[in-house]
Protein backbone atom coordinates (compact mmCIF):
# COMPACT_ATOMS: atom_id res chain seq x y z
CA UNK A 1 0.00 0.00 0.00
CA UNK A 2 1.32 3.47 -0.91
CA UNK A 3 2.03 6.13 1.71
CA UNK A 4 -0.85 8.24 0.44
CA UNK A 5 -3.23 5.33 0.93
CA UNK A 6 -2.07 4.95 4.55
CA UNK A 7 -2.53 8.67 5.17
CA UNK A 8 -5.98 8.62 3.58
CA UNK A 9 -7.04 5.68 5.75
CA UNK A 10 -5.76 7.48 8.84
CA UNK A 11 -7.75 10.57 7.89
CA UNK A 12 -10.94 8.54 7.49
CA UNK A 13 -10.37 6.70 10.76
CA UNK A 14 -9.77 9.90 12.76
CA UNK A 15 -12.84 11.53 11.21
CA UNK A 16 -14.96 8.54 12.24
CA UNK A 17 -13.58 8.48 15.80
CA UNK A 18 -13.96 12.20 16.55
CA UNK A 19 -17.58 12.23 15.40
CA UNK A 20 -18.31 9.19 17.57
CA UNK A 21 -16.60 10.78 20.58
CA UNK A 22 -18.40 14.11 20.28
CA UNK A 23 -21.79 12.41 20.01
CA UNK A 24 -21.10 10.23 23.05
CA UNK A 25 -19.88 13.20 25.05
CA UNK A 26 -22.95 15.23 24.12
CA UNK A 27 -25.31 12.42 25.16
CA UNK A 28 -23.52 12.09 28.51
CA UNK A 29 -23.60 15.82 29.28
CA UNK A 30 -27.29 16.14 28.37
CA UNK A 31 -28.09 13.18 30.61
CA UNK A 32 -26.11 14.68 33.51
CA UNK A 33 -27.67 18.14 33.19
CA UNK A 34 -31.22 16.78 32.97
CA UNK A 35 -30.64 14.51 35.99
CA UNK A 36 -29.34 17.44 38.06
CA UNK A 37 -31.93 19.98 36.90
CA UNK A 38 -34.97 17.71 37.34
CA UNK A 39 -36.31 18.45 40.86
CA UNK A 40 -37.19 15.33 42.82
CA UNK A 41 -36.43 13.01 39.93
CA UNK A 42 -37.88 9.55 40.54
CA UNK A 43 -36.12 6.21 40.16
CA UNK A 44 -38.17 5.23 37.11
CA UNK A 45 -37.29 8.48 35.35
CA UNK A 46 -33.61 8.11 36.22
CA UNK A 47 -33.65 4.57 34.85
CA UNK A 48 -35.29 5.75 31.61
CA UNK A 49 -32.79 8.60 31.22
CA UNK A 50 -29.79 6.35 31.83
CA UNK A 51 -31.13 3.69 29.45
CA UNK A 52 -31.69 6.24 26.69
CA UNK A 53 -28.24 7.78 27.12
CA UNK A 54 -26.56 4.36 27.29
CA UNK A 55 -28.33 3.02 24.20
CA UNK A 56 -27.60 6.14 22.13
CA UNK A 57 -23.97 6.21 23.25
CA UNK A 58 -23.45 2.49 22.77
CA UNK A 59 -24.99 2.30 19.31
CA UNK A 60 -22.93 5.34 18.27
CA UNK A 61 -19.74 3.50 19.28
CA UNK A 62 -20.80 0.31 17.49
CA UNK A 63 -21.60 2.19 14.28
CA UNK A 64 -18.32 4.09 14.53
CA UNK A 65 -16.44 0.79 14.81
CA UNK A 66 -18.28 -1.00 12.01
CA UNK A 67 -18.45 1.80 9.44
CA UNK A 68 -15.24 3.02 7.89
CA UNK A 69 -11.63 1.81 7.76
CA UNK A 70 -10.81 0.93 11.37
CA UNK A 71 -7.87 -1.30 12.26
CA UNK A 72 -8.72 -4.58 13.95
CA UNK A 73 -7.41 -3.74 17.42
CA UNK A 74 -9.24 -0.40 17.42
CA UNK A 75 -12.43 -2.00 16.14
CA UNK A 76 -12.34 -4.58 18.97
CA UNK A 77 -12.08 -1.96 21.73
CA UNK A 78 -14.73 0.32 20.20
CA UNK A 79 -17.11 -2.61 19.72
CA UNK A 80 -16.48 -3.85 23.25
CA UNK A 81 -17.18 -0.42 24.71
CA UNK A 82 -20.35 -0.05 22.63
CA UNK A 83 -21.65 -3.51 23.50
CA UNK A 84 -21.04 -2.95 27.22
CA UNK A 85 -22.93 0.34 27.16
CA UNK A 86 -25.83 -1.02 25.11
CA UNK A 87 -26.00 -4.06 27.38
CA UNK A 88 -26.24 -1.81 30.44
CA UNK A 89 -29.04 0.22 28.87
CA UNK A 90 -31.02 -2.89 27.95
CA UNK A 91 -30.41 -4.46 31.37
CA UNK A 92 -31.94 -1.59 33.34
CA UNK A 93 -34.94 -1.55 31.00
CA UNK A 94 -35.77 -5.25 31.29
CA UNK A 95 -34.81 -5.71 34.98
CA UNK A 96 -38.13 -6.03 36.90
CA UNK A 97 -38.42 -3.86 40.05
CA UNK A 98 -34.92 -2.48 39.68
CA UNK A 99 -33.84 -0.89 42.95
CA UNK A 100 -31.74 2.26 43.35
CA UNK A 101 -28.83 0.20 44.66
CA UNK A 102 -29.01 -2.22 41.71
CA UNK A 103 -29.06 0.74 39.30
CA UNK A 104 -26.02 2.13 41.08
CA UNK A 105 -24.16 -1.17 40.65
CA UNK A 106 -25.08 -1.34 36.94
CA UNK A 107 -23.85 2.21 36.33
CA UNK A 108 -20.69 1.59 38.37
CA UNK A 109 -19.89 -1.63 36.49
CA UNK A 110 -20.48 0.11 33.16
CA UNK A 111 -18.22 2.99 34.19
CA UNK A 112 -15.37 0.66 35.16
CA UNK A 113 -15.65 -1.50 32.03
CA UNK A 114 -15.94 1.49 29.68
CA UNK A 115 -13.06 3.18 31.46
CA UNK A 116 -10.81 0.19 30.89
CA UNK A 117 -11.76 0.18 27.18
CA UNK A 118 -11.11 3.93 26.87
CA UNK A 119 -7.73 3.60 28.60
CA UNK A 120 -6.80 0.76 26.25
CA UNK A 121 -7.70 2.91 23.24
CA UNK A 122 -5.44 5.67 24.54
CA UNK A 123 -2.47 3.40 25.29
CA UNK A 124 -2.35 0.79 22.54
CA UNK A 125 -4.94 1.39 19.86
CA UNK A 126 -5.20 4.98 18.71
CA UNK A 127 -2.44 6.43 16.51
CA UNK A 128 -2.07 9.66 18.46
CA UNK A 129 0.55 11.26 20.64
CA UNK A 130 0.76 13.72 23.48
CA UNK A 131 -2.55 15.21 24.55
CA UNK A 132 -4.44 13.14 21.99
CA UNK A 133 -3.39 9.99 23.80
CA UNK A 134 -3.69 11.44 27.30
CA UNK A 135 -7.32 12.51 26.86
CA UNK A 136 -8.79 9.02 26.29
CA UNK A 137 -6.55 7.74 29.09
CA UNK A 138 -7.89 10.52 31.35
CA UNK A 139 -11.42 9.64 30.24
CA UNK A 140 -10.73 6.01 31.19
CA UNK A 141 -9.18 6.86 34.57
CA UNK A 142 -12.05 9.22 35.45
CA UNK A 143 -14.61 6.60 34.47
CA UNK A 144 -12.95 3.88 36.55
CA UNK A 145 -12.58 6.30 39.50
CA UNK A 146 -16.27 7.18 39.42
CA UNK A 147 -17.18 3.50 39.17
CA UNK A 148 -15.03 2.65 42.20
CA UNK A 149 -16.55 5.58 44.15
CA UNK A 150 -20.05 4.28 43.40
CA UNK A 151 -19.11 0.78 44.58
CA UNK A 152 -17.54 2.26 47.73
CA UNK A 153 -20.71 4.13 48.73
CA UNK A 154 -23.65 1.91 47.78
CA UNK A 155 -25.75 3.11 50.72
CA UNK A 156 -25.84 6.76 49.66
CA UNK A 157 -29.23 8.43 49.56
CA UNK A 158 -31.25 9.19 46.43
CA UNK A 159 -29.96 12.76 46.16
CA UNK A 160 -26.35 11.63 46.53
CA UNK A 161 -26.91 8.90 43.93
CA UNK A 162 -28.32 11.34 41.37
CA UNK A 163 -25.55 13.88 42.04
CA UNK A 164 -22.78 11.29 41.72
CA UNK A 165 -24.17 9.79 38.49
CA UNK A 166 -24.79 13.24 36.99
CA UNK A 167 -21.29 14.43 37.90
CA UNK A 168 -19.82 11.29 36.34
CA UNK A 169 -21.78 11.87 33.11
CA UNK A 170 -20.86 15.55 32.83
CA UNK A 171 -17.14 15.12 33.61
CA UNK A 172 -16.60 12.15 31.30
CA UNK A 173 -18.76 13.78 28.61
CA UNK A 174 -16.63 16.94 28.72
CA UNK A 175 -13.44 14.87 28.41
CA UNK A 176 -14.89 13.00 25.43
CA UNK A 177 -15.78 16.26 23.69
CA UNK A 178 -12.30 17.67 24.35
CA UNK A 179 -10.84 14.48 22.89
CA UNK A 180 -13.14 14.74 19.87
CA UNK A 181 -11.97 18.30 19.19
CA UNK A 182 -8.33 17.17 19.39
CA UNK A 183 -9.04 14.36 16.92
CA UNK A 184 -10.81 16.82 14.61
CA UNK A 185 -7.64 18.93 14.62
CA UNK A 186 -5.62 15.79 13.87
CA UNK A 187 -7.96 15.00 10.96
CA UNK A 188 -7.24 18.43 9.48
CA UNK A 189 -3.50 17.90 9.94
CA UNK A 190 -3.72 14.61 8.05
CA UNK A 191 -5.80 16.23 5.33
CA UNK A 192 -3.17 18.92 4.88
CA UNK A 193 -0.46 16.24 4.65
CA UNK A 194 -2.49 14.36 2.06
CA UNK A 195 -3.44 17.42 -0.01
CA UNK A 196 -0.77 20.07 0.60
CA UNK A 197 -1.63 21.82 -2.63
CA UNK A 198 -5.16 22.53 -1.36
CA UNK A 199 -3.83 24.07 1.84
CA UNK A 200 -1.42 26.25 -0.15
CA UNK A 201 -4.18 27.32 -2.52
CA UNK A 202 -6.53 28.20 0.32
CA UNK A 203 -3.94 30.50 1.97
CA UNK A 204 -2.71 32.10 -1.28
CA UNK A 205 -3.98 35.69 -1.68
CA UNK A 206 -6.18 36.43 -4.69
CA UNK A 207 -4.37 38.49 -7.31
CA UNK A 208 -5.89 41.90 -8.04
CA UNK A 209 -6.80 42.72 -11.60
Amino acid sequence: MHLQDHIHQGEQHLARIWKTAILRGSFAIVFGIVALAWPGIGLATLIALFAAAALLSGFTSILGALRGPVARERRVWLLLDGLITVGAGLLVLIWPDLSARALLFVIASTAVASGVAAFALGTVALPSRGGRSLLPMLWGVASVAFGVAMFAHPGAGAVALVSLVAAFAIVTGAIQIAYALELRRATRDVARALHPQRSTASTRPVAQA
